[in-house]
């Protein structure tokens, strides 16, 4: 699919497009690593991946196709861009949004041991729905406590998941973060727990 495909496909391409990244470890990785370096060439990429150039060169390659990267230089070497994306998922019960966060947590799986251990526990819709926790979270409106009780978790894990996609939302957009309002969240908390 060339690039002109890929800007002008059917969302359903699309949605298959980010289902290869979010099943694809090394697709996550490579998009983490582009948001993070902000137009590298394939060799900046390989240089922190496990992976060899020739992979990485395939694998951005597939995500330029499929319209997850951009290619953004037409001299060689080849600089590249994520595209931001947004996608809301909706079933009977929630719905989810895919965004580049989701990406960057599901490559971080290998370094980040809670990460990881969540998402076994309760996989990818788990960490999505992890996400829009801590996006209230980070903004002051969450806390563990209320995250535990609507998920049914232990307070420390919805802490320690909360406490590392902060991280995760931070880094995607530093700009992100708010101060939150410690008084309002425990008066909300202790008014749940009154009723």
């Amino acid at each position: 699919m060339s690039n002109a495909a890929a800007r002008n496909s059917h969302p359903l391409d699309a949605m298959v497009a980010i289902s290869d990244v979010v099943t694809n470890h090394r697709y996550a990785q490579i998009y983490a690593r582009v948001l993070t370096l902000d137009t590298p060439t394939v060799e900046e990429l390989s240089e922190g991946l496990d992976s060899s150039t020739t992979t990485v060169y395939e694998d951005v390659k597939h995500l330029v196709e499929s319209g997850i990267l951009e290619r953004v230089t037409d001299t060689q070497p080849h600089r590249y861009q994520a595209r931001q994306i947004d996608l809301s998922v909706q079933t009977d019960d929630d719905s989810y949004r895919i965004t580049p966060s989701l990406f960057v947590a599901l490559a971080r799986r290998e370094t980040n041991e809670n990460i990881r251990l969540f998402l076994d526990r309760h996989g990818v819709g788990g960490l999505a729905s992890g996400l829009e926790y801590a996006h209230d979270y980070v903004r002051g409106q969450m806390n563990a406590r209320i995250m535990a009780r609507e998920q049914d978790f232990p307070v420390l894990e919805a802490e320690t998941i909360l406490q590392e996609l902060r991280d995760v939302l931070l880094d995607v957009d530093p700009d992100f973060e708010e101060t939150p309002d410690i008084d309002e969240l425990d008066a909300a908390v202790d008014e749940w727990s009154e009723e």
